[in-house]
């Protein structure tokens, strides 16, 4: 008899904690949208629309095109991460996945960084158009680093 785990026999069904998820994404989604379209309203309609290292701006333009795009594909990124919590074979962690609380505390982190990555346009809507300074991109990156470190940690002292 084989008792070996294995990540391909596993199947995520709907749960009370996934439905949370997923209209906590949908709220952070409406918010989001509603504030970068708001601020949109008000901005001018040339920006600095890219910035050097530094920080200085060095191309300017309309707002519109780069935060659309930004908000598209990280809004099309976050919807595909909730939906691969639904399929934790398709997730690859440096930690080796072995037991089933493992499975629940990678579907949980998938979760979490898919309603993080929502807030991409909102930084780059503020950068361009509140406070061209660089901090936000570096806070943000750290918010997801520390997820991720976190739920590694949690996930390998799973096992």
């Amino acid at each position: 008899m084989d008792n070996q785990f294995n990540i391909k026999d596993i199947k995520v069904y709907r749960t009370t904690e996934g439905t949370l998820f997923e209209i906590a994404f949908a709220i952070v989604a409406i918010i989001v949208w509603g504030i970068v379209a708001w601020m949109l309203y008000r901005a001018p309609s040339i920006v600095a629309t890219h910035f050097d290292a530094s920080g200085h701006p060095n191309a300017y333009g309309s707002p519109l095109p780069p935060v659309l795009l930004a908000g598209i594909i990280t809004t099309v990124v976050g919807i595909a991460m909730m939906v691969t919590a639904y399929y934790p074979r398709w997730i690859n962690m440096p930690v080796e996945i072995t037991n089933i609380r493992q499975v629940k505390l990678l579907v949980r982190f998938v979760r979490v960084v898919g309603i993080t990555t929502l807030i991409i346009p909102l930084i780059i809507t503020y950068m361009m158009l509140v406070h061209q300074s660089p901090l936000p991109v570096f806070l943000f990156i750290a918010v997801l680093f520390a997820e991720i470190i976190v739920f590694c940690i949690l996930i390998h002292k799973a096992r």
